[in-house]
Order: structure tokens, then C-alpha cells, then sequence
């Protein structure tokens, strides 16, 4: 299968890519290397380890802009589309949210746009359980609230994909990703920060209490959920794609300075806007529709992530 991928350069995108590839699929991936919340050499390096992989012959790469590139540069016979490509963060989007709409919408509707065209026979929409609001505990019929402008933003790119399934037949699925961590974790999210302060003895600022609580995914889980969908899921189905186990972030750093036989210089501050409370992530529509279930528990997930920044911090 050919399969093209947006965000390729990202955290998730970059290792999906790497899966298909293995897999034996022909993928091609775009980015337009937004400076959003990190430094986009974690990004390119990301890239060039996709070109130097054995099968290389069968990926391309495009720095390409969603909300103003020409799609006519690109070939139109994919099998799928995953969109992975977002602007990401809550705390940003109260100031910025122009960027959001400009990302996360008017990119996406060019995208669906030009994908009507095409004769795609899935097109994969990564969502996220901020659409469910400050909590998120339940199954996919739930109410979306969603609790800052950064989850209005993917609330209104589902709601967009939906129509053009509705009105155009695009063949869309949607997976709401829950607190996505392992190695290459962006390193502006909570455990790769973690991570860095106790590594680094440097403060760590807790929002609130500590006493929040995720159901966090491994990447690898992720990317197979993403592959299953792709190959499985009926148009128009929505799936949450998440961890089953829930901890709170003090019981994380409390695993983390574990696991690293160090200790975390935590600083307190007020809750920031916009912040989940509490996900618990309930995915059995998942596991009947697509046949998955999240593998990798968090004590496994986080020791590898570990290694792997200790191991990148080494090699600087």
C-alpha cells in the first residue's frame, strides 16, 4: 500500500513512518517544520533517520505546508491518509489561536478537499481526549466539552471530517489519542520534562496538586492502533486510543525517581487553564472493531523512555 503521512517529522509520525516502512508499505511524508512548542532539529532529525532506514527506496519526503502549498506537487494514488499534522499544546493556544485555526482547521480542509479527489480508501484523523474537556472517563458517546481553545480546535477538525463523510463519502476515521509518552516524546510534554529535571537537578513546576491523573499511551501502542484503523475501521468510526492504567503525576514522578535513582526538586504553582483534571481512557470499541488493546504497561514504558534520554543527553 502507498500510505501518506502529515506530521511525518513528529514524535508519532516519525514512528509510524518507521512501522510501515517495516511493514512493506510505501510512504511518503509531509511537514512544513512548524517551530511550535520545540526545536524543529528534533524534527529533521527525525527525518533523516527515516531517509538513511533500509527502506529508504520507499520513502519520500516533502516540506510541504497544508494551509498554503500546492497538493497539485503531490501524486494522488494513496491508499490512506493519516493526518498527524496538528498544532499542539493547551497553555499556547489562549494566546495564539490563530495558529490553531490556521493549523489544526484550514490546513485540514484543504487537505479533505484535495483527498475527495483522490481515490483514498481511509483517510486516519489523529485526534485527542481534549475534546472530552476537563475529564475524560469514559467511552466514545460521552459529551465533548472541551476545556481550552486547543481542544475546540480538534473538536471542530473531527466535526469537519465527519461532514465530508457525511456529504462526500471521504472515508474517515477519528482516534482520540490519550498522553502519548516512550522514546522521542516531545520535550515540552510532562514526562520527557520530568525526565530532564531530575537528569539535569534542575526545578520542576507541578500545576495544582499533583494529584491528576492520566491513562497515558505508549507510542508503539499508538502506532498500532493507527495501523489497525487504517486497515479495519468502518467510515465514519470514532475510537479512543488509550493506556488502562491510571496514575496521577505524583505517583509518576514517584516511578520515575525510582526508576532513575535520583530525586525530582518539585515546585508548585496554581493550575493552569485549560488543564484535564482526570483521563481514564475507555477503548472497548476498539478492541472490538480493531482487535486492539494497549501492550506495554507504564512501568515498562517508562524505563524505556528513560534509557533512551539518558542515551540522547549522553551523546550531546
Amino acid at each position: 500500500m502507498k500510505v501518506l503521512i502529515t506530521g511525518a517529522a513528529g514524535f508519532i509520525g516519525s514512528k509510524l513512518a518507521s512501522t510501515l516502512l517495516t511493514q512493506g508499505h510505501d510512504v511518503v511524508g509531509l511537514d512544513n517544520f512548524l517551530p511550535d512548542s520545540y526545536d524543529k532539529n528534533i524534527k529533521i532529525m527525525n527525518i533523516s533517520k527515516l531517509e538513511e532506514h533500509i527502506y529508504a527506496n520507499r520513502f519520500k519526503f516533502h516540506e510541504f505546508d497544508l494551509r498554503a502549498d500546492n497538493f497539485n506537487a503531490l501524486a494522488q494514488d494513496f491508499d490512506y491518509i493519516i493526518n498527524q499534522a496538528a498544532m499542539p499544546g493547551l497553555l499556547q493556544s489562549w494566546t495564539n489561536f490563530n495558529l490553531y485555526i490556521s493549523c489544526n482547521l484550514i490546513g485540514l480542509q484543504r487537505l479533505a478537499e484535495w483527498a475527495c479527489n483522490s481515490q483514498i480508501r481511509g483517510f486516519i484523523q489523529a485526534s485527542t481526549s481534549s475534546v472530552y474537556g476537563i475529564k475524560a472517563e469514559s467511552n466514545e458517546e460521552a459529551k465533548t466539552e472541551p476545556n481550552s481553545p486547543y481542544g475546540v480546535s480538534k473538536l471542530a477538525a473531527e466535526k469537519l471530517l465527519l461532514s465530508y463523510w457525511n456529504n462526500f463519502q471521504l472515508p474517515v476515521t477519528i482516534l482520540r489519542y490519550f498522553s502519548v509518552y516512550g522514546p522521542g516524546q516531545r520535550p515540552d510534554m510532562a514526562y520527557a520534562r520530568i525526565i530532564g529535571a531530575i537528569a539535569s537537578m534542575s526545578p520542576f513546576v507541578i500545576y495544582g496538586d499533583g494529584k491528576q491523573s492520566r491513562t497515558n499511551t505508549y507510542v508503539s501502542d499508538v502506532v498500532e492502533a493507527t495501523v489497525l484503523a487504517m486497515e479495519n475501521s468502518p467510515p465514519g468510526s470514532i475510537y479512543n486510543i488509550g493506556g488502562n492504567q491510571k496514575v496521577s503525576l505524583i505517583q509518576v514522578i514517584e516511578l520515575i525517581e525510582s526508576l532513575m535513582q535520583g530525586k525530582l526538586i518539585k515546585r508548585f504553582e496554581a493550575t493552569r487553564p485549560g488543564d484535564q483534571l482526570h483521563t481514564a481512557s475507555v477503548c472497548g470499541k476498539a478492541n472490538l472493531d480493531l482487535g486492539w488493546t494497549p501492550r506495554t504497561s507504564i512501568e515498562d514504558g517508562l524505563k524505556t523512555q528513560i534509557d533512551w534520554a539518558l542515551q540522547a543527553r549522553s551523546e550531546l
